[in-house]
């Protein structure tokens, strides 16, 4: 029943996003979680040793793709590290030798098995918080009710792999147990994603790298919605409510006297932003570029001017600085200076 469900999630992706890269993931990974599952069975402890070590390796490599997966689906720069990669690719070459060669002790086990699986861990505790921490900014709003029904899934079941690594015991009842869990998760995001989908066809939305909308672009006259975007505008510009640290949707809501689904509606649908804080991104550093042209505030410290704008560290300062102009903000500076 657990395959039934993998199927039917890997079938669902392919046939709905089979042009995104994003179906082509899920699918990839209903089948290393279907290798996890065969893996896992005692009738399979007689089967060929590359047989045995390809289906680890499809389950241990899960928690990694999920992550990819994450960052694609709810983090709108879904650029990985290189380092990332390289860790990933570290955790599941150690496991594959320690498959192959065994990690019976010592330090063997410490380096071939504790550690892959610690990473594994990492990248699931990881999922969880990816798909957590946008869910009040997020302004597409398929997504945003998709992201706990994906953590709590998701998170869940890569848990079993990670926790049946380190619990070996036994009888056959435990793998019973596992199975049946990722059925009853599987079965539940499937049901999820499939209500959603039929709310809204187009439940995922691909993240297109190209520049940010901008906060010139108004929409139409004739718009029956032009009102409501200017009073938003109007209420940011003169109260420089993006100046404010932390300033969320619903303050937003609240000084512009409109619902809150229907702020994250227009903010998405009528000036095409993704989440919330690249909308109060666009404000801030609008001002910040200004204020670093400007020759009278040319000693005036990058840092000020950051905590001025609304940003709480220089460092997330210097990050959305530079996604914006390309440039840090003093090397902006020094150009605008000379």
């Amino acid at each position: 029943m657990a395959i039934s469900q993998l199927l039917f999630m890997a079938l669902f992706y392919l046939a709905y996003y089979r042009h995104q890269l994003l179906g082509k993931l899920m699918a990839l990974y209903a089948v290393c979680l279907m290798g996890f599952i065969l893996a896992v069975l005692p009738d399979f402890n007689t089967i060929p040793l590359v047989v045995d070590v390809s289906l680890g390796i499809l389950a241990i490599s899960s928690p990694a793709l999920l992550w990819v997966i994450t960052r694609y689906l709810f983090v709108d720069e879904p650029k990985v590290d290189p380092v990332i990669w390289g860790v990933i690719v570290t955790y599941i070459l150690l496991r594959a030798i320690g498959m192959v060669v065994g990690d019976d002790a010592g330090v063997a086990y410490l380096l071939l098995f504790v550690v892959p699986q610690i990473a594994m861990l990492m990248f699931a505790c990881h999922v969880v918080y990816l798909a957590v921490l946008g869910l009040g900014g997020d302004l597409v709003e398929p997504r945003r009710k998709l992201r706990v029904p994906f953590a709590i899934t998701m998170g869940s079941i890569v848990a079993i792999i990670v926790g049946s690594g380190f619990l070996t015991l036994p009888g056959v009842w435990i793998y019973s147990v596992y199975i049946g869990a990722i059925f009853l998760f599987i079965l539940f995001f499937n049901l999820a994603t499939f209500r959603l989908h039929k709310d809204s066809p187009q439940l995922i939305e691909p993240v297109v790298e190209s520049s940010l909308p901008s906060l010139k672009s108004r929409v139409s006259e004739r718009d029956k919605d032009r009102p409501l975007i200017d009073r938003i505008h109007n209420v940011m510009e003169t109260e420089r409510l993006y100046a404010q640290p932390g300033l969320t949707i619903g303050e937003l809501a609240s000084r512009v006297s409109m619902q809150e689904y229907r702020l994250r509606k227009l903010i998405n649908q009528k000036l095409h932003y993704r989440n919330f804080n690249q909308y109060l991104n666009q404000y801030r550093i609008a001002e910040a570029a200004r204020r670093l042209q400007n020759k009278e505030e040319s000693q005036v410290p990058i840092s000020t001017i950051a905590l001025d704008v609304g940003y709480a560290s220089l460092s997330s300062f210097n990050k959305a600085f530079k996604e914006l102009h390309g440039v840090t903000p003093s090397i902006f500076r020094s150009r605008a200076l000379v």
